[in-house]
């Protein structure tokens, strides 16, 4: 169990009272990173098959799982009560009605039910399949009570995030320290998740390593290229902690850097600078964008910016890279609060620098300390 039961159960505690306030007697969560919220239960790549959540407005939830992951369960989670089903040929009719056993287990069958339509997890395959097993009852959209109630992270959750950030730069590290022609991008690669996972991480998402031409293929993966002398390499990896990420973006230069592109290095970092020091409680998400993308296009560095300037992040399970719902844009009128994550980053050229930035009541807080300028070998 990631966190002790105590935390799970103010998890609970906050999304009921919210469900509450908008009327909701029951949610039906399919998005992992809710389930993991919720109950600590984190069944990896188990997801692929169908999981729900199903939260009464009082009382204890219900898992809707497939049985094998009882044992997990029992051991990653304080929940006790689930619907487990077996695998059949047509796993999804079945699962369905695991379903609506769960919610005759609540009372909860012929009402309104609250369904996370927002979740990649919930196909309309897998919709139709829920419809047909509760004709009594009102699926309606559920305003995201789970997902904006995470934008907000524990004292435990940003311990976790801590860990997260000290091991992604430790994997940078070892990666700078090894740049040099005539490698590959895999084998800095291979270095990079060695080192996180050797230290305490679980394996990333992916190795967002990008050397020479490919510096503006941005979320490329690795490659069998040789490093030659003169490319700009570009590092952009995660480390996870008890399911919580941390991101890094670093620069490195196979040979020495030229005077333009120590220029471009400097401007960045002073606009991330100016930029982070905004981000104190209160600020509004719309004006600390502007504090990073108006310098950005000032200085000529970028002709045009599209891109946002930072994200959530947290708790998070793949396909997903941010928490969704609270993006650095021109046009975000959401503030910052203290326990919020980001991260922030800055790109210009095929040089980059990022960081993770936790927002505390005196203002920002990087996450990840590691020094920022070009590293060459």
């Amino acid at each position: 169990m990631a966190f002790p039961p105590d935390e799970y159960h103010r998890r609970l505690a906050n999304t009921q009272s919210e469900m509450e306030k908008v009327d909701i007697p029951v949610l039906l969560l399919h998005q992992p990173e809710s389930i993991i919220y919720l109950t600590g239960f984190n069944i990896g790549t188990g997801f692929y098959s169908y999981h729900a959540l199903a939260v009464p407005q009082k009382g204890a939830p219900v898992l809707i799982v497939r049985d094998v992951e009882i044992p997990a369960i029992k051991k990653e989670s304080p929940i006790k009560e689930w619907v487990a089903y077996q695998d059949t040929s047509n796993a999804i009719e079945v699962a369905a009605l695991a379903v609506r056993k769960a919610l005759d287990k609540l009372g909860l069958t012929g009402g309104k039910v609250g369904v996370d339509e927002h979740s990649w997890f919930l196909t309309p395959e897998r919709y139709g399949y829920l419809r047909a097993q509760l004709p009594h009852a009102k699926l309606v959209a559920e305003p995201q009570i789970v997902q904006k109630l995470r934008f907000i992270k524990s004292p435990l959750e940003v311990e976790c995030i801590r860990e997260a950030a000290a091991i992604v730069e430790s994997g940078v590290r070892k990666c700078v320290e090894r740049v040099a022609a005539g490698r590959t991008e895999r084998e800095l690669a291979a270095i990079l998740l060695h080192e996180i996972v050797s230290t305490g991480g679980e394996p990333p998402y992916s190795a967002v390593i990008l050397s020479g031409e490919r510096g503006n293929e941005l979320h490329g993966t690795i490659t069998d290229r040789k490093l030659v002398k003169g490319d700009q390499l570009y590092f952009e990896p995660s480390a996870i902690r008890n399911q919580y990420t941390a991101r890094v973006m670093r620069t490195a230069i196979v040979g020495r850097p030229n005077a333009d592109q120590m220029r471009t290095a400097e401007t960045l970092i002073r606009i991330q600078d100016d930029g982070i020091a905004m981000m104190k409680p209160g600020a509004i998400a719309a004006d600390v964008d502007g504090a990073f993308r108006r310098p950005a296009l000032q200085s000529g560095l970028k002709k045009t910016y599209t891109n946002k300037s930072g994200y959530s992040i947290g708790l998070i399970v793949r396909p997903n890279i941010t928490e969704q719902g609270r993006d650095f844009l021109p046009d975000a009128t959401w503030a910052l609060e203290p326990g919020m994550v980001f991260h922030m980053l800055m790109m210009a050229n095929g040089i980059g620098f990022s960081d993770t930035v936790l927002v505390t009541e005196k203002g920002p807080e990087r996450l990840t300390k590691m020094e920022r300028r070009l590293f060459w070998d």
